[in-house]
């Protein structure tokens, strides 16, 4: 099991005073988390990431956790003398502040909502696994600071011999940071599970247009396998924005990758290494550019862009719409759904469309 810790409290510092395991033993925490400070950022990229237990059947019941949130930025102006009075009586109001804040505590369940079938899969990836090597798979597990309390999301993060790293088997909490109107996510349905979406590399990382607030770049390039529930929790949620327009396109770049390279008897670490990168080289490099603001609605984009306008602070946009970008064997195709927030700050679907995808209940 991998911890990953994210913050997307934007302007607020997470200060975790403990975390606890049902047993009354401490859980490895990242002692400190910065809040969002840029814009559209992931929360599942993550500010501290930490080793845990080698696999998922030591996947813990629940973790208790107590933080404390405290500004960002400490209160101006700053003394700039460090040894003056002035600066020692700003520094101890600023801890006193910082103390008087609220311990906050919330138990988090893991065990019983992580399913089966990832721990299983786990588990039988990391069965022939030498003892002193870096197992081939992990559950990675993930702890999201959000204006609305703790929230889980968990992945499996495999690491073959190849080198070339992807994700699958994604689910947990509904993550949409305060003021995110726009979530967009990959999913592989290609016939031949056996390989996997590697994105960018050489050929460029996913771009949009026109470019948002945070740049021309659309997402990071994580690699993906397939999942029969495309839009249906088996989707990898890539990019976050907060932007007054939808994308006019997005455009890709990518190959299909094994995802497993036998190696050879004898073979030597150099010889293998070869041999996969020119299994690499040899990969049709494809590329495709999606429309998106086009094949959306005027009403949709109209709310969209309403929700983004009256966004408030630490608060959830009253719209949300997810795109999800769907490999198939006829190219990529565009889904969407539109969302909208309710008093209990959760979301449901009111209207959907775009391409229809290969979905299965499985």
């Amino acid at each position: 099991m991998t911890v990953t810790y994210s913050n997307a409290i934007k302007g607020m510092d997470i200060n975790i005073k403990s975390a606890r395991l049902s047993n009354g033993s401490a859980f490895p925490d990242a002692g400190s988390l910065s809040g969002a400070s840029i814009p559209n950022e992931n929360p599942l990229s993550g500010d501290a990431t930490m080793g845990g237990a080698p696999d998922g059947r030591d996947l813990p019941e629940y973790v208790d956790f107590e933080w404390r949130e405290s500004p960002r930025s400490p209160p101006d102006p700053t003394p700039m003398d460090p040894l003056s009075q002035a600066h020692k009586d700003w520094e101890k109001n600023m801890m006193d502040d910082f103390y008087s804040q609220p311990i906050k505590k919330q138990r988090v369940v893991i065990r019983n909502r992580v399913p089966a079938e990832v721990v299983n899969a786990v588990t039988g990836a990391n069965r022939h696994s030498p003892s002193d090597q870096l197992t081939p798979a992990s559950i990675e597990i993930f702890f999201i600071w959000t204006d609305n309390g703790i929230k889980l999301r968990w992945q499996i993060w495999h690491r073959p011999p190849s080198g070339i790293q992807y994700y699958s088997h994604h689910g947990g909490d509904e993550i949409v940071p305060a003021g995110t109107t726009m979530i967009a996510g990959y999913s592989n349905t290609t016939k031949n599970d056996k390989f996997t979406v590697i994105l960018g590399g050489p050929d460029g990382a996913p771009m949009r247009y026109p470019a948002s607030a945070s740049g021309p770049y659309f997402s990071g390039t994580p690699g993906f396998a397939y999942t029969s529930r495309p839009i249906a929790g088996g989707e990898r949620l890539v990019a976050f924005e907060s932007e007054p327009e939808l994308p006019e396109w997005v455009e890709f770049n990518w190959r299909l990758f094994p995802t497993s390279i036998p190696r050879k008897f004898l073979e030597s670490d150099s010889a293998y290494a070869g041999r996969v990168s020119d299994v690499y080289d040899s990969l049709i490099k494809k590329h495709e550019r999606i429309l998106v603001r086009s094949r959306i609605p005027r009403e949709v984009r109209d709310e969209i862009t309403a929700a983004t306008h009256n966004a408030e602070p630490h608060k959830v946009a009253s719209s949300v719409i997810y795109l999800y970008f769907v490999w198939t064997d006829s190219g990529i195709k565009l889904h969407w759904r539109l969302k909208r927030s309710r008093p209990d700050k959760t979301f449901i679907s009111v209207r959907e469309g775009g391409d229809q995808v290969p979905q299965s209940d499985g």
